[in-house]
């Protein structure tokens, strides 16, 4: 689901190709539809390969890929917001604790690198390259948060 479904597809992948056209990166790309097209197929070859190999990586240590809620019955909104970006770095194994997200971490450095090969030059910069594998863990802890918390929002909203 978060790699083809369609809050990926539809929301997210719009959202993240907007935001990188209305600032010019990268800047080769041009803020024009074309570049805009360029940036939401990089962002959706970003995930496959960052989710298949932390799917991979992870199946081998036996790590929970998705996002664990803790939800509101366990936990004041600052021991979620520390759980949220906690299980950022952290997963849950076959034997229910927290270890080291391995999978997670190979899934975000590499497909970086791996990206390199077709991302224009002012991308592929060393410094470049770690900042998309900095703001791949912030993107993680939004959508951890969002996990965490929508489903409370909601539940307000239809009240």
């Amino acid at each position: 689901m978060g790699t083809v479904g369609p809050e990926s597809l539809l929301v997210v992948g719009p959202l993240a190709a907007g935001w990188q056209t209305a600032w010019n990166q990268p800047e080769e790309w041009d803020r024009s539809w074309s570049g805009f097209g360029k940036r939401y197929l990089q962002r959706e070859a970003d995930v496959a390969i960052s989710n298949t190999l932390e799917a991979g990586v992870g199946a081998f240590w036996g790590e929970e890929p998705r996002y664990v809620r803790l939800g509101r019955e366990h936990g004041t909104i600052g021991t979620r917001v520390k759980w949220a970006i906690k299980t950022a770095f952290v997963t849950q194994r076959r034997d229910g604790k927290l270890h080291a997200a391995w999978g997670r971490y190979v899934g975000n450095t590499v497909n970086n690198v791996i990206e390199n090969a077709w991302l224009p030059p002012s991308a592929t910069t060393a410094g470049n390259t770690i900042y998309r594998s900095a703001a791949g863990f912030a993107t993680r802890i939004g959508g951890n948060a969002f996990e965490e918390f929508w489903p409370d929002v909601q539940r307000l909203l239809h009240r």
